[in-house]
């Protein structure tokens, strides 16, 4: 099919410029984009529309406290990656060959990562909602799927080897589980208890079809290799990443988990389905980036005038696309929340209208996060992480009890201008040379 695509793109456009669509390299990674593309499309096209459903069959309350979940949930997410994904990545760009020794290390470091996570989220949910609330315990639940998400090494690997269409049918085939049973859940009137448990499984199928994938390959998960040098040589790097993500899950969840504490479990509805409906947008900078980045990568190591020519093009890109996304949602934001979530949402319209152009600053943080892991300026990826978190913090507590969600959304949307600040303004020899390139 996308063959099909590339020949009738061929056909309207000048002769000179032809030679580009039958470059190898332009195949390749166009039907990697592509194949990302087209998936997570059908992918957060079925996620999303049981998702909506399942909110109007909660209504705000209910559906509240599991966003409220979730979102605590999230907060401790960043300790089972323990930040080895981008280097990683990396990693199995420049030396493929040490394929099996990368994979096996990495997987023991996030089996780590995530029985720290498992414990730090289970103390400090006893703290914050007490020993026997029913949200504590549906914390700790839904605290099990972090040790299903050790097997995502290998699709780091399929990435780094611009396979993208492994990964794709690995989450199409468990959404489309993951949206039976959910379908099933609301059909027979199911409770929030086997909703998350379901939510669980989504990251079990997940698992289960990426190791399925790498199996076909030829490839065997027996064969990988724990190296102490390399677990040491890559928590080196990876740290002030898992220091990063600390601040950039805390600046993604702590609006919900705040207003939640401040104004309730209805208000946390509420606002998650102006979330939910920005989110659906968020794939486009992590598609473009995984499937580009590799390329961008590797001219850095051949041509350094071409990287910083290629970083600008992305820049400009996610940034037009981001506005393009941004602009039409605010017009529309009250028959959007209507037909998607109900009357009993119609709230969360002008949260939506504000909330939505924090999607320009998220995708043009998307590359900032990817040039600077490829540059191994992970310590730049902490620093604006973490002010992005401390925005979004202090924000939140001043302007939550003055002008409630609003004031969360406005907080939100501050902290995602953290990264395209940086780099238009705090302009460091890297940076000048990417801007006048």
């Amino acid at each position: 099919m996308l063959d099909k695509i590339i020949l009738k793109i061929e056909k309207n456009i000048p002769e000179k410029w032809r030679w580009i669509l039958n470059h190898e390299g332009f195949k390749r990674y166009f039907a990697n984009t592509g194949w990302m593309f087209l998936g997570q499309v059908f992918y957060l096209a079925v996620s999303f529309l049981v998702g909506a459903w399942i909110a109007r069959y909660l209504g705000p309350n209910k559906y509240g406290l599991v966003s409220y979940v979730i979102a605590f949930t999230g907060l401790f997410s960043f300790i089972g990656p323990l930040g080895v994904d981008g280097i990683l990545n990396r990693e199995l760009v420049s030396h493929p060959e040490k394929r099996d020794e990368l994979l096996g290390t990495s997987f023991r470091l996030k089996i780590i990562g995530s029985i720290l996570a498992f414990l730090a989220a289970t103390v400090f949910t006893f703290i914050f909602n007490g020993l026997y609330s029913l949200t504590s315990w549906l914390i700790i639940m839904f605290s099990v799927s972090f040790f299903f998400q050790a097997p995502n090494v290998i699709a780091t690997f399929f990435y780094a080897q611009v396979k993208a269409k492994e990964n794709i049918k690995a989450q199409i085939i468990a959404a489309v589980f993951s949206s039976i049973l959910k379908v099933g859940l609301i059909l027979l009137g199911g409770s929030i208890i086997w909703l998350l448990i379901i939510y669980i499984f989504d990251y079990v199928w997940q698992a289960i079809f990426l190791v399925r994938f790498y199996n076909q390959q030829g490839l065997k998960i027996r064969a990988w290799k724990f190296k102490f040098y390399l677990a040491k040589s890559i928590w080196r790097d990876s740290w002030p990443l898992m220091l990063s993500a600390i601040a950039s899950f805390a600046y993604l969840r702590i609006d919900q988990v705040m207003i939640g504490k401040i104004m309730g479990e209805t208000a946390v509805g509420i606002y998650a389905a102006a979330v939910k409906i920005t989110e659906v947008f968020y794939f486009l900078p992590i598609i473009i980036c995984g499937s580009l980045f590799p390329a961008i990568v590797n001219a850095r190591n051949a041509d350094i005038r071409a990287y910083y020519r290629r970083l600008k093009n992305l820049y400009g890109l996610v940034g037009v696309l981001g506005f393009l996304v941004a602009l039409p949602i605010m017009f529309l934001a009250a028959p959007i929340i209507s037909f998607i979530f109900g009357a009993q949402y119609l709230a969360a319209v002008p949260i939506l209208q504000i909330y939505i152009w924090s999607s320009v600053g998220l995708f043009i943080g998307a590359v900032v996060n990817n040039q600077l892991m490829a540059e191994n300026r992970t310590r730049a990826v902490f620093a604006i992480n973490f002010a992005a978190m401390a925005v979004n913090v202090v924000l939140n507590i001043i302007l939550i009890p003055k002008i409630g969600l609003i004031g969360s959304a406005l907080a939100t949307l501050a902290a995602y201008s953290i990264a395209p600040v940086w780099m238009l303004f705090l302009k460091s020899d890297k940076n000048k040379k990417i801007l006048n390139t």
